[in-house]
């Protein structure tokens, strides 16, 4: 369901909702998605909501929309954009997992004239009590629009919703480029990984809706990070 009170705007709610239930195969490949009424009816919102929502999965790759007939579940390239890259905190709530920081490393730093915080986190996700270890995130943040980040305890606090929240800065997209690699021995040792299994790695850089560069990252995927692409063959 969507919540009224979150900070976050309902219409990314939704957008999130239906792309999740895409990715998922609940809407496959040219099925019809609700239409609008249907949607106002079940979430109590705004045809405007509905129809920004639709727009960015539209932008996205993920619908068409036919004129007269509603809109389809239409999968095109991906190009540069994996479809399930969001905050890891959101992506865990939406598999109704619970999960894990570390805090490996976190410092600021000075370069050409500006002050940046480093955050290195261990991502996992915890069931009965263990812990599954999913990626090694590496942020670096520029502390003159985010003054004070660098005081807050990362290990239980979700990095984009204290920006969403008390920056008002909502990450939207991530342009990341992607390739295979072989982890060190201190990636496997904090992966917990026993076999030396290849690694992604992918970095890029986190923007606001009106590309506003915000983060700088990179991501290093355990084996058991699942992802979820999508190609549209022209014909």
């Amino acid at each position: 369901m969507l919540n009224k009170d979150d900070v976050i705007p309902l219409y990314v709610q939704l957008k999130r909702l239906l792309r999740s239930q895409i990715l998922n195969g609940e809407f496959k490949e040219m099925d019809l998605l609700p239409s609008e009424t249907q949607l106002m009816k079940q979430y109590q919102i705004t045809r405007t909501t509905i129809r920004k929502a639709i727009a960015e999965l539209k932008q996205e790759g993920l619908v068409q929309q036919v004129h007269g007939k509603g809109t389809y579940v239409r999968l095109r390239e991906t190009k540069d954009t994996v479809w399930n890259f969001q905050g890891f905190s959101d992506l865990a709530h939406l598999q109704n997992q619970k999960p894990i920081t570390k805090v490996l490393e976190k410092e600021t730093y000075q370069k050409d004239g500006s002050s940046f915080l480093k955050l290195v986190r261990l991502r996992g996700l915890q069931s009965d009590n263990i812990t599954t270890w999913m990626t090694i995130d590496t942020s670096h943040l520029p502390l003159n629009r985010f003054p004070d980040l660098d005081t807050y305890d990362f290990s239980n606090t979700s990095l984009y919703k204290l920006l969403r929240e008390t920056y008002n800065t909502y990450p939207h997209h991530a342009n990341l480029n992607i390739e295979p690699i072989l982890g060190t021995p201190l990636m496997y040792d904090r992966l917990e990984l026993e076999e030396k299994k290849p690694l992604l790695r992918s970095f890029g850089v986190v923007s606001t809706e009106s590309n506003i560069e915000i983060e700088h990252l990179e991501i290093i995927y355990s084996p058991h990070f699942k992802f979820k692409f999508s190609q549209y063959i022209n014909y």
